[in-house]
């Protein structure tokens, strides 16, 4: 077994790291893409580094059930090129799961990408979308694809130094995008063991083994493309998901890209053994750093204002003692630096 990232390897990448506190703003935009082929509709966040001064006209966050920094809502580009971070959503979330992160990076110079993955978010539950994990890396693609063909927003972007980072089966997106293969059979047998059952049950659907077991869910399987993405240079998987799809390092050998994976001590819906950890692993010469103490899986969430955190207090109330803030902090750093070392 691997051991975790070195106290020196992690000095090292957060000095990398700039002043989160800089004087450029963060602008945000909404806009929607629709990849026709595959009949799926693309509700993409942008957050981008912006000159433009927040009103309380114009402030994006301000409305949000989430205690978020206020952006510039459409605000005016800095006119120069910036290194992209994608974002992938864990299931049932969506684009602005992850805005803390993007926030962040873009205080630390990059434009950041967050995409719905159709018929996987929380306003948006269709079945079989929850256990098609391989839709989502085509939908990081497709809106890759289009971005670098918009004028809009292609010229605020450095084609040679794209990221992504995902959380959950986000997670899982990442490690896909890199070139890692799921093998459906390895976890679907993994679903017959108690563990199994425990973590492929969710609040939405019950035990959704049942539904990959759907012959349409096998069909679209067959027929996934080649989810590697060679445009992407760097990769970030926070608590990923369905580790034991993965059996062997040969399901990895096309990883040949620093894959950095972030685990949580107190995750109970993706436990480090199944998932983070093993991860690691398989994967040659990744980097793997554990988040100790309390905190759970859905610690990664934004925090909530006080009515979200009533009525939702299994994703955003967290045990006692954690810091929902400061562990959004330590993994900005853990990904700030990692990006900045990486996408040189």
């Amino acid at each position: 077994m691997k051991p975790p990232i070195t106290l020196l390897l992690l000095l090292s990448i957060t000095c990398l790291s700039v002043n989160l506190f800089s004087q450029t703003n963060v602008g945000q935009k909404t806009v929607m893409y629709q990849d026709s082929l595959r009949n799926r509709p693309l509700k993409t966040e942008i957050w981008y580094p912006t000159n433009d001064s927040i009103t309380q006209n114009n402030n994006a966050t301000a409305s949000l059930p989430f205690i978020l920094k206020p952006t510039v809502r459409n605000g005016s580009f800095v006119n120069k090129k910036f290194p992209l971070i994608l974002l992938s959503h864990g299931s049932g979330g969506n684009r602005l799961s992850l805005a803390w992160l993007a926030y962040n990076l873009v205080k630390n110079g990059f434009v950041v990408i967050g995409v719905d993955h159709w018929g996987n978010t929380y306003d948006n539950k269709i079945p079989d979308q929850f256990v098609k994990a391989w839709e989502r890396p085509q939908d990081i693609s497709f809106v890759l694809t289009r971005l670098l063909k918009d004028t809009l927003y292609k010229k605020n972007i450095d084609e040679k130094r794209i990221g992504v980072a995902g959380f959950s089966l986000g997670g899982y997106t990442v490690i896909a995008l890199a070139g890692a293969q799921l093998d459906v059979n390895l976890l679907l047998k993994f679903a017959d063991t108690p563990q199994g059952r425990k973590e492929g049950t969710t609040a939405e659907y019950g035990d959704l083994t049942k539904l990959m077991r759907e012959s349409s869910v096998e069909e679209s399987f067959k027929h996934c493309p080649d989810l590697k993405d060679n445009r992407i240079k760097a990769f970030f998987a926070i608590a990923p998901a369905i580790g034991q799809g993965f059996g062997s390092e040969k399901q990895m050998e096309r990883i040949t890209n620093p894959i950095f994976i972030l685990g949580l001590e107190g995750d109970n819906v993706t436990p480090i053994k199944t998932n983070a950890l093993h991860y690691h692993t398989l994967i040659k010469n990744s980097s793997y750093q554990l988040i100790t103490g309390k905190a759970g899986h859905y610690s990664i969430l934004n925090e909530a204002k006080d009515e979200l955190l009533r009525e939702a207090k299994v994703y955003y109330k967290d045990a006692k003692g954690v810091s929902r803030a400061t562990i959004h902090d330590d993994i900005s750093q853990f990904a700030i630096g990692f990006f900045q070392k990486t996408l040189q």
